[in-house]
């Protein structure tokens, strides 16, 4: 299942900005790969020696994913239940 992303940004100083290029540039990486890479780098060895565990972060991902997928089937079945009603057909969820 792929998980949904989406375009964020941050404010951040040109020199900083311009350190990092030069850093995902040294790295033969886009500035996205290299400022993802980072980020997971950071979160599993934490700003103060506390990490996250990002295995943890992934699951719960996919979780939520699992949720909304289960609430889109769950809408998807009232409709045909709905339909089924109205078209006189009658329709038995399998088991």
């Amino acid at each position: 299942m792929k998980i949904k992303k989406k375009l964020r940004s941050f404010r951040c100083t040109d020199s900083l900005y311009s350190a990092m290029e030069e850093a995902a540039n040294k790295e033969e990486m886009s500035m996205n790969e290299w400022l993802l890479t980072a980020a997971r780098y950071q979160l599993k060895n934490g700003v103060s020696d506390e990490g996250v565990d990002v295995e943890q972060l992934e699951g719960i991902a996919k979780a939520n994913a699992m949720s909304k997928l289960t609430a889109a089937i769950e809408r998807t079945q009232k409709i045909f239940e709905k339909t089924s009603k109205e078209l006189g057909i009658d329709i038995k969820p399998r088991q």
